[in-house]
Formats: C-alpha cells, structure tokens, sequence
C-alpha cells in the first residue's frame, strides 16, 4: 500500500498564480510527460502579458553568494528571475527591448555582465549589469541598459568566449552575417575586434580556447559555427585575420542549426532544424568526430523516437540537454559518443498536446547552474524550472510499524555516470541504522535500503538518499511514517466512506467512496485527429480517463461513460493545431463543442467557453455536486467544491495561521534580537544578530569596512564600527593634535606637543643637542692635549704647555746658537722669523724674551 505525495504549491512574489512542484512519478509530472526530470516550478507564459512569447535563456551565478538567477529572453525585451529558491522562483523585472520587439532574442553572460541581441531592426548589443540583481529595491523593476553597442543593429544570436573576454554576434546586418567579433574584456565599454565573414551567414556558434586532441591548435581561439548548410571551424584567435580551418557540409541538409562541443574538444553534436519538417525523419542529433579540425568526419547520427523540431542543445559532463521545440527536454548520455551511440535518459515534455513536426514548445535551455537546476524556456507558457534525477526512491509501504524494518527501493538510473556512490544523508532517527545492499554501483542498478532499529513511536519520516558520480550529484527523498501497531488499527477512518471502520485509529488510504456517474460528450470540428484530453484525479494525480490526439474524425459526436468517486478534478483538453474546436474561420462548416454531464440529475459539470481554446485550457469541477465544507471565500479553509456549509470555517489569525488563536504578531524566541514581549504568535520574523552586531543583518565577518582607515579589514562583510584614522603623530587611533617631542630632559623638548613623533634628540658627549659623540676631549691633534680617543671636541685645546719657546734650533735648549739667531733677525719689522710676542716684528721685547728662558731645557 502507498501513501500518494501530497502537492506542494507556493506563490511567486504576490503577482503570480500558483504553480505545483511536482515530481515525475510514474513518468507523469502533473500533466507533463516525463522520465527522471521533476517539475520544480513553472513561471506560465500569461505572466508576461498578453501576446508575449519567450525565446532564448541563459543564466547567472553570483560569485558574492552563489545565488542563482535565470534570464528570460521575451518577444518585448528580457525577464530576470531569482531562482536561489527554485520552487519560489522570484521575478526581479524587466529590461525592455532596446528598439521594438522581436520573436528572436539571445543573451550570454561575462564578467556579471549579460550581454544582449534581438533580430529587432537597430536593436544593437545591450550590455547590463547584473550584480544589480543583488539589491533591486521594490521589484519587479524596470531596467535600464549600463551600456550599449551600435556597432550592429539586427543579430540573430551571440557567443561569449569568456576565457578571453570576447562576444561574437552571428546573423547581423555586417560582415554578410558572419562573426562580429567584439572586444568585451571591459564590458561597458564594448569595441570591435575583428570579423570573420569567409563562409557568409552564421546561425549559431561556439568559441573555445581549444584544449582538445588536434595538437596544432591547441591554445587557439576556435570557433565552431553552425552555417546553414555546414559546419564551419575557424581559428579566431586574431580577429583582424580570422581563418578558416574546416568547411564541411552532409547528406540531407536542411539547416545547420546549432552545436556544441563535448568537454574534452573531441566531439560536436548538431543539430538540424528543419530535416524534420522537410525530410520527414525524426529528432536527427548528427555526431561529428573533430578530433583533426581540418576534416571533421560526421561519424554518426541519433535518432529519435519522436518527431519534434530539434533547436537547442549544450553539453555538461556525458549528458546533452536538448531543446526539442515540442518534445521538450530532451536528456541524452554521450559517453559512447565515440561510438557514434548516444542514448535518451531522461526527458520532460513541456508541450503535452503533440511531439509532431511544428515551431510550437521549448526554444532553449540552460543546464549549468551548480545546483542542478535546468531552466527551461518555452515559446508560449514561459519558464519551467526543471531537476533531472537519476537517483529515485520508492517504498513498496509507506505505513510501517515501528517493530519492522523500512525497506526503500533505490534505482540508479542509465546516463549516470561513474562508480555511484550513495548514502543515506538525511532522516535517520537516533538509534536506528541504515544498510544499502550494495554501492559504489554502476547505472543501470537497482538495490535496497534497509533501516531498522527505529524508534518504539509512531512518527513520520523523510529519508534523503544522495548519489555522487563521476560529474554529477543527485538526491531523492521519500517519506515513511511509522506506528504502534500493538496497540493502533489500520483502516478507513472516514465515516462517509463505504468501508469505514470505527475501530481504526489510523487511516490506511483503503477508503471507497460511492461513485457519480457521469457522461462526457465531445462534437469535432473538421480536424478531429487534433484533439486529446485527460481527466485527472485532484487528490492523487491520478489520470481517470485519456484520448489522445489521432483518435476522433470529423464533425462527430463521441461520448465518455465513467463513475466518478466523490472529489475534485481536473480536465485539461488539447488541440495540436492550437485554435480548439474554432471550425468556421478556418472553412469549416461547424464549431466543436463539449461538456461533462451529471447523468443522474442531467446538470452540466463544466463545458466549452468558446471555441477557439488555443493549444489548450483547464476545467476543475468536483463531484458530488452537494459536498460538505466551509463555504465563506473569507476563510482560510475555504472549499471551493463544498457546496453546503458543515460550519468548518476557520480564519488567519495575526500571524497568519489557519484557525491559530494569536492576536498579536512578532517574534515570540527570547533569543532574537527583535523578541517582542507582547506577542503570542510568531509570525516567522526573528531575527538573529550578525558578526557586527546588527539585527538581522547578514554579516559574517566583523571589521573595518572602510579602505581609507588605518585599520581597514578587506575580508570584513559588515561595519563593526572599529575604524581608526591616523593621529598628528602617525599612530593608528591616536589622539594627537600636535606632533613634536615630549621629552623634557631632551634638548629640543616641545611643550605644546601632545604626541610623540620619535624626534626627541639629546646633547651629545660634547653637549651638541643631537649630536654623536661619545667621547670629549680636544680633537686637534696640532694641540699639547689632544686625544685620540674623542670623537666630538669640547673646546679644551691648548698649545702652549708643551711649545719650547726661543728654540729656534730645535735642540732642546734655549742656548747661544737661538741668541744668535734673534740677533741676527733684529730689527725684522714684518714676518719675523724670531718675532716671540706676536707683534709682528723683532725687537727688544723678543730679546729679552729669549734671555728670559736663556739656558733653560724645553719641557
């Protein structure tokens, strides 16, 4: 027995009507086809406004907090979308078309710069800033561009080479719509670089710094263009003299689309947008061996099972992502690409009504966002956030009592590559243990998990079982809940049931309800084989009853018999042509129509609005038509299938809560920084005080945030307040006004200094304020006291203690030979030799001089 997944809805921001996430259980994503992809969320295409399609998408990691964030090309411009949360997608807003609007649009990204075309006549490049995402103040907005290019008008799509900062703009009005080649490496300041037009128009392209197996090449900017009719290789690494390497056609060409390479440069897988439609083959992925970009051999093609348009694809890891107009997602493993072998692993269909030949569903797709997410664009119903899965879980019970084991079936699915290495990452309960019976498995493998031990409560689990391969990881949750089964009952606990059981405790999902009988009756236009319809049970997402398309004529009546058990349902209908049962604009003699009927009382459950429905539209209906429940549209519990009031009303109390009892609404934990005393609700707004001590703040590491302190911190994410400036004296955090020395004992002591600048000087040994020396003494050695030793002068020379005055010999002795010599010098009146008193002359008084020390030794 299996308790079906409840769906979960969300709001988008307050704008959008709800939208389910929905896991592709059964191989059936709500009304979507699918196989290991699950529907996160879906942004529909009447969000944009009436008459506006989508195109082209590409997307944005902020390096600042890994946030992620779609960006939506339009018919009238390009949607950006926070998809941090991918099952509450958040709309941020709109940059208009730069001229006027255009089904084709194309973006890519570099340097947080989004870098957008359009086929619109003048539209140019525009450039914007994307970390403006981070912080728009009352969205949805509308945006401005940060720059724009002219060098172009109309561009049918662009690449970015972000290793070299490059942009190459394809199908312009210049250089026969070959590569506009535009220098991006300052992205607000766009400049032609080159051009490469030697094989006329290019539809699409990629361009790679080439690290692959062709040794000539290696290190050369290369781009690999899709050219309508070839694949053309071109060395763009100067882009003033762009050559080409390789020009090579093939059989059945139609359209050279689109291609991307695989991650080691080895392969090119292309596509060809109308061999499907002209040909008449299905899906065709052609596989190019470009291991010598001088003759790439086309070694292969694939095949698929359908016959949609192929348009987009990219490679990540041995998977190829596929934008298959209305097969939709389209999810092939390459890893025997060598082989010419690629293989369909997964897929969502996004454009239910038909897989046929036509331009109608998904235009492209961006599946390299981190978290795994694939966002998905789709012409007319917008935006599909998208997961792939290759890891799933399953329980054949979901009621287990807590004696026994829980036993979870885990399948790891074909196109996950690598020696898979699974465990259990979340959900186990204290206590118990958790066993795979094998890992570290290769896909396709299928295994168990068994959990034992739990815990003697009855209780509600959800295990998370995470896989990591060779490129990717992927998680898959189930839940079980457990129950005392000594003392608890299982059974139907629903008194309107048929088989309700008044001794069951616990309802086991066993209960049968009677069943309305109903008559669903449908009258064809002349195109008959375009209809198909589903009628799906709300409650389990169930399909009750199908037709698909081929199986009604023209201008007939045909009817659907069916009991229907008490509850609410969904009727979608399709038309693969999209004009609904809308016969006579199109030369037809009638109008369809259709309706449900009650066949006990003849009363109209839901019917044909009008004729021209489009591709499709939805009815919801319940049955029976009297059904108890809360009527008041006021009330948060409000039924809109009851159709008489049990009484069960219940309304939002302050906080929000359906039939809470709060009046007061605030932070009701004391731990918060905004706890509110007076509250007794909480209505989820506490906060918690960050690094730097703000409430609610978001920083982690407390500094200084500003580059012009001293103290400047650059790792700091929030202002703690700490910044310091440089006082008078340099110091960080000072107080100084005045700079000076504030030293008294030094010689050039500043009394009006209030901080120190280490300029303090001091008298040296000689008493020089700010001198060197150490030793004083008299430093001429001509004097009779000279020191060698001192290294500054204090004035203290003398040269008369050691002169021998009147020794004009030099003999020691003042004798008859120095007499002599005054004698003979007497009279001298200018540079006397024998001038003893510095008169300038000699004379008496330097006689008697003499004769004063006459006879006497020198000292």
């Amino acid at each position: 027995m299996k308790l079906r997944l409840l769906v979960a809805t969300a709001l988008l921001f307050m704008q959008f009507s709800s939208y389910s996430q929905t896991p592709c259980e059964s191989g059936y994503a709500g009304i979507y086809p699918c196989n290991n992809v699950d529907l996160l969320a879906h942004v529909p295409g009447s969000f944009f406004g009436a008459g506006v399609e989508s195109n082209d998408i590409w997307g944005w990691t902020d390096p600042l907090d890994n946030k992620e964030y779609v960006i939506l090309g339009l018919t009238n411009g390009t949607a950006f979308f926070d998809i941090s949360d991918p099952l509450n997608p958040f709309y941020l807003g709109h940059l208009p078309t730069q001229t006027s609007n255009s089904l084709w649009r194309d973006m890519k990204v570099y340097n947080n710069y989004a870098f957008i075309v359009s086929e619109a006549g003048g539209h140019g490049m525009q450039v914007f800033d994307l970390t403006r995402l981070r912080s728009v103040a009352a969205p949805p907005e509308t945006f401005t561009v940060d720059a724009h290019y002219a060098g172009f008008g109309n561009a049918h799509n662009i690449a970015i080479n972000e290793a070299s900062g490059t942009a190459y703009a394809v199908g312009t009005n210049t250089f026969s719509g070959g590569l506009h080649i535009v220098d991006i490496t300052n992205p607000l300041v766009p400049v032609v670089a080159g051009d490469y037009a030697n094989d006329g128009y290019t539809h699409d392209c990629q361009v790679v710094i080439y690290n692959g197996p062709d040794a000539a090449y290696v290190g050369r900017e290369i781009a690999f263009n899709s050219n309508e009719d070839a694949v053309t290789i071109a060395d763009v690494t100067d882009p003033t003299d762009a050559q080409t390497i390789s020009v090579t056609g093939y059989a059945n060409s139609q359209y050279t689309h689109q291609g991307w390479l695989t991650e080691d440069h080895k392969y090119f897988l292309q596509n060809d947008e109308l061999d499907e439609l002209n040909v008449g083959n299905n899906t065709r992925t052609l596989i190019w061996d470009v291991q010598d970009l001088n003759a790439p051999v086309l070694i292969g093609d694939y095949i698929s099972s359908i016959a949609a348009i192929d348009h987009n694809l990219y490679n990540r890891g041995n998977l190829t992502f596929q934008s298959n107009y209305r097969g939709g997602l389209r999810i092939l493993d390459h890893q025997n690409v060598a082989s010419a072998v690629l293989s369909e692993v997964a897929f969502f269909d996004c454009y239910p009504s038909s897989n046929a030949a036509a331009f109608n569903g998904t235009w492209s797709n961006y599946p390299y966002f981190p978290s795994g997410v694939v966002a998905v664009s789709h012409i007319e119903d917008g935006l599909f956030l998208l997961m792939p899965q290759f890891v799933n879980t399953s329980v054949p019970n979901d009621l287990v009592c807590f004696t026994d084991d829980i036993v979870i079936d885990v399948s790891v699915e074909e196109g996950f590559l690598g020696n898979v290495s699974l465990a259990l990452v979340s959900g186990l309960p204290g206590g118990a243990t958790a066993v795979f019976s094998a890992n570290n498995v290769t896909a396709p493998s299928l295994l168990t998990l068994t959990i034992s031990n739990l815990p003697a409560v009855s209780a509600s689990y959800d295990f998370v079982v995470e896989g990591v391969g060779t490129h990717f990881t992927y998680q898959s949750t189930t839940s079980v809940s457990t129950y005392d089964c000594i003392n608890d009952v299982l059974g139907c606990t629903d008194s309107l049931a048929s088989n309700y059981n008044s001794a069951a405790t616990i309802d086991d999902g066993s209960c049968i309800y009677p069943c309305t009988d109903v008559t669903f009756q449908i009258d064809t236009d002349c195109w008959g084989g375009e209809v198909s319809w589903e009628l799906i049970e709300d409650a389990t997402g169930t399909t009750v009853a199908s037709v698909s398309g081929g199986t009604y004529g023209n201008q007939q009546s045909f009817f659907w018999n069916g009991c229907l058990v008490s509850g609410c349902y969904t009727f979608n209908i399709y038309d693969s042509f999209g004009d609904g049962l809308e016969g006579i604009p199109s030369g037809c003699a009638v109008n369809g129509n259709y309706l449900m009927t009650d066949d006990a009382f003849g009363t109209v459950l839901f019917q044909m609005a009008a004729p021209n429905y489009g591709s499709g539209t939805s009815h919801n209906f319940c049955v029976p038509l009297t059904a108890l429940g809360c009527t008041d549209s006021g009330a948060c519990n409000f039924d809109s299938g009851a159709t008489l009031d049990d009484g069960s009303c219940q309304y939002l109390d302050a906080c929000g809560v359906c039939g809470g009892s709060g009046t007061v609404a605030g932070c009701t934990d004391s731990l918060a920084c905004n706890y509110n005393s007076a509250a007794d609700c909480d209505d989820g707004s506490c906060l918690a005080l960050d690094a730097c001590g703000v409430c609610g703040g978001g920083g982690t590491v407390a500094g200084c945030t500003s580059s012009l302190a001293c103290n400047y911190n650059p790792s700091a994410d929030c202002d703690d307040g700490s910044c310091l400036s440089l006082d008078a004296c340099g110091v960080c955090g000072g107080s100084g006004t005045v700079a000076g020395c504030t030293d008294s004992l030094a010689c050039n002591y500043d009394s009006t200094a209030d901080c120190d600048d280490s300029s303090c000087t001091y008298p040296d040994a000689c008493g020089v304020c700010g001198g060197s020396g150490t030793v004083a003494g008299c430093t001429d050695s001509a004097a009779c006291n000279y020191n060698s030793s001192a290294d500054c002068d204090d004035g203290s020379c003398e040269f008369a203690s050691c002169e021998c005055i009147g020794d004009f010999n030099n003999d020691g002795i003042r004798s008859v030979p120095d007499l002599l010599f005054v004698l003979a010098d007497f009279g001298c009146t200018s540079g006397c030799a024998s001038d003893l008193n510095s008169d300038d002359a000699s004379d008496t008084a330097d006689l008697l001089i003499l004769l004063s020390y006459f006879g006497l030794l020198c000292p």
